[in-house]
């Protein structure tokens, strides 16, 4: 009996719908796409429960007319190529007329068109891709709603993220196209409530301030290139306005938001040199040559390939350079420094010992939390005769007995300000004495906005603002002491953000994901020297956490080279 069949019809196109509709966002993007591609000005999108409820996009562009509306429910039906030779020079968003039959099969789904300037409409209603209702509208523009999403594909329904995590990937994606779109202008409602209301822009720019402030802005180099079939609208981080996450960088090309590694390595590869962790914020507008380029090589358009990558690497990172080459100010060259010799407290007393013990030929190996012995008298001695040395980086390190213990100065106040964040009880926020206003986009606000008690935990005392902004009214103690100003809120709020989006609302474990995230952004700086007197106190505290090995990420605080690890690096054993 043969073991291999053709499938159905039926499971076929839900495969096929599958692919193309994987959660809410997916709609919404092929939606969006369809809008732009019909010369949309407005476009408006609502939502409810998560766009799994309800999901509707209605936008003024050209229309259809009733018989290509029922057609559009056909797969592999399009108005956007008519040979193979224009998938050799794709100039839409899309194209594969895939879209609306794949959201019609896994929905109840309802289409209103009228061909601009018609005056006579059609209304479309489809159940599980099956057309149930046609008749007359007076529609104007388009308007597609989706609703009950995945009704009958319940084991998709399943896999789907909170409400609030679904919101948060639809404004995400919308305002993705509306930072490539800025001659359209987007309005977004989320359970009734206004999210995103974008008017029509002059250009990149104009979009940018609307959506995170003029501020945001002023901490950024904006740069326009050309070269062979390419042009390049390039908005860069200067000197110190980094993040850390890769949250707060983009690429588009041609108008479509895609992912492509070698174009962003180019803009790092632009930087003679980034603080470990660190990120830049960059906005790539791409506007290249559809011979140069293939959009048909993902499913879900999220990628593109270029006929000559090269030459697109080497102008990005060209242009990145010129950009940063811009103001003195903004280029970033970090280089080892010399070893620094800084006495510590005269006097008497023994060097302090460890029971820190390393392995392998190589050098000291990692000690992993599981390891650690109960106690461990790390802390060195204040009357040492020696002193701390500062090396290149993050480093310093002083002799201890036969050997010599090297400290990451960044991972060690981590540690401390991460137990500080998480200890229990009532802590007295700091009060700023100036409230500042930040601004975020609206994926981030919408995150933001519903964490809060989340925040008020960390004694971070905010309130929603309205228009896409919070107010901040208090920190954490243990951060008011070396103030952030607004741009660098703006930073670590897009970062905390992120961190709430990717681990979901129902994580245990995200309070100690965001106190980590807030402890990284305010621990002291690779570059920034401490005296012994600092490095003293930053040790104390050190070694009083609980776990004073690791940073809130995994990685070692110290390390200790023994007279035998050493004699092993020098091949004396």
């Amino acid at each position: 009996m043969p073991s291999i069949r053709v499938l159905p019809l039926e499971i076929r196109d839900r495969l096929r719908a599958g692919e193309v509709i994987e959660r809410p966002v997916s709609a919404l993007k092929e939606l969006l796409e369809n809008s732009i591609d019909a010369g949309a000005t407005r476009i408006r999108v609502d939502i409810s429960g998560g766009g799994k409820r309800l999901l509707r996009v209605w936008d003024d562009g050209c229309g259809m007319a009733p018989e290509d509306a029922l057609l559009s429910l056909e797969r592999h039906a399009t108005s956007k190529i008519s040979d193979s030779e224009e998938l050799d020079c794709i100039r839409t968003l899309g194209f594969r007329g895939e879209a609306l039959p794949s959201i019609a099969l896994v929905s109840r789904f309802r289409l209103d068109t009228a061909l601009r300037g018609s005056g006579e409409g059609v209304s479309i209603e489809a159940e599980g891709g099956r057309v149930i209702s046609t008749r007359p509208s007076a529609a104007s523009g388009t308007a597609i709603e989706v609703n009950d999403l995945f009704f009958n594909t319940p084991a998709r329904k399943n896999f789907l993220k909170s409400d609030t995590a679904e919101n948060a990937r639809m404004l995400d994606i919308t305002t993705k196209y509306a930072m490539a779109h800025p001659a359209i202008g987007f309005t977004v409602f989320a359970d009734g409530k206004e999210n995103m209301a974008f008017p029509p822009a002059a250009d990149e720019r104009e979009r940018l301030a609307q959506i995170y402030g003029a501020e945001f802005l002023d901490g950024l180099h904006d740069l326009q290139a050309k070269t062979k079939g390419i042009s390049l609208r390039l908005f860069l981080s200067k000197e110190g306005n980094w993040r850390a996450s890769r949250s707060g960088q983009l690429l588009f090309i041609n108008g479509r938001p895609v992912k492509d590694n070698s174009l962003t390595y180019a803009v790092y590869a632009a930087h003679a040199g980034l603080p470990s962790g660190k990120h830049p914020v960059f906005f790539i507008f791409l506007s290249v040559d559809p011979a140069l380029i293939d959009v048909n090589v993902h499913p879900r358009k999220e990628e593109i390939r270029f006929r000559d990558k090269d030459a697109a690497y080497r102008f990005l990172m060209r242009s990145a350079r010129d950009a940063l080459a811009s103001g003195a100010s903004s280029t970033v060259i970090v280089r080892p420094r010399e070893a620094v010799w800084i006495p510590s407290s005269p006097g008497s007393g023994q060097p302090g010992t460890s029971g820190f013990q390393t392995t392998g030929n190589a050098g000291a190996d990692y000690l992993k939390a599981s390891e650690a012995p109960a106690a461990l008298p790390l802390m060195p001695e204040k009357k040492m005769q020696c002193g701390y040395i500062h090396l290149g980086g993050a480093f310093s390190a002083w002799s201890e007995g036969d050997g010599v213990t090297i400290i990451d100065r960044h991972a060690c106040h981590e540690r401390v300000l991460y137990e500080k964040l998480l200890k229990s009880g009532p802590n007295a926020p700091g009060n700023l004495l100036f409230p500042l206003r930040i601004g975020l986009a609206p994926h981030e606000y919408s995150v933001i906005t519903t964490n809060l008690p989340l925040l008020n935990e960390l004694d971070i005392e905010a309130e929603d603002f309205g228009a896409g902004s919070v107010l901040l009214r208090a920190v954490p103690a243990s951060l008011a002491g070396s103030p952030l100003s607004a741009s660098e809120w703006c930073s670590i709020l897009s970062d905390l953000a992120h961190e709430i989006n990717e681990m979901g609302s129902a994580e245990p474990e995200m309070k100690k994901a965001v106190a980590a995230r807030l402890a990284c952004h305010s621990s002291v700086r690779g570059a920034e020297e401490l005296s012994s007197v600092e490095l003293d106190r930053l040790l104390e505290n050190l070694f009083s956490c609980e776990d004073p090995y690791h940073c809130p990420h995994g990685r070692p605080t110290l390390i200790k080279l023994g007279k035998v690890d050493l004699e092993k690096m020098f091949r004396r054993k």
